[in-house]
């Protein structure tokens, strides 16, 4: 077995929001909070937004599976999708541990709360009397970091992880809730791998890059 280790540094352009289960004074929706008091964003939202933005960008290349239906998804453990070799899937867990997004500066500053309007999507205008406050990070550029990590049987199969995760990360635009009205925008996600300790060049990843997106799996 070998150990795959993937850190994440993300420097967001705005303010971001992902709802808690907590209260705060003012706010209708509070942040994630850990039980620490550190403000995150959780494993499972960066989990599930690099899964869909990988998908997004294999589609047209190589075959994935129609995720988050686990009815459309793959069946066959010995016959996954790339994304679900990577990231998992109902019948077969990731080999992936993600954690969460912690921000680098904790303190009084660190959040603020924001007043908004809900709109309808149907009538594309504010529905009357509905206005509602939510707890945001303080207005960007904000940095955060993370670390994913796993166990793999072989060297290529730690590689293909890697590649994936770090393809999907480069490209992602935003995180969290409110992305319509300007909240989770990333300005970059700089990815640092290595495997059994010895960092995993850019040139391996980008083999992989070429082969997915040249139209081959």
């Amino acid at each position: 077995m070998v150990q795959l280790e993937i850190t994440l540094h993300l420097r967001c352009r705005t303010a971001f929001h992902t709802t808690g289960n907590r209260w705060r004074w003012g706010a209708d929706k509070a942040l994630v909070q850990r039980y620490d008091g550190t403000y995150v964003l959780p494993a499972t939202s960066l989990k599930g937004a690099l899964r869909d933005q990988a998908e997004r960008l294999l589609r047209g290349h190589v075959h994935v599976c129609a995720a988050p239906d686990p009815g459309q998804m793959c069946q066959d453990p010995d016959n996954l999708c790339l994304a679900c070799r990577v990231f998992g899937n109902p019948r077969r867990p990731s080999r992936l541990r993600f954690t969460d997004v912690v921000l680098d500066n904790q303190g009084p500053e660190t959040t603020q709360i924001r007043a908004g309007v809900a709109i309808s999507r149907r009538r594309r205008a504010a529905v009357p009397q509905r206005l509602y406050f939510v707890e945001t990070t303080a207005a960007g550029p904000l940095e955060a970091q993370t670390v994913v990590e796993g166990l793999f049987p072989s060297q290529q199969e730690a590689e293909e992880a890697a590649a994936l995760v770090v393809l999907a990360a480069r490209l992602l635009p935003a995180l969290g809730a409110g992305r319509t009205r300007g909240l989770g925008w990333l300005e970059a996600i700089k990815a640092e791998c290595a495997i059994d300790d010895q960092p995993l060049a850019d040139m391996v990843l980008e083999r992989y890059w070429n082969q997915w997106l040249g139209g081959g799996q």
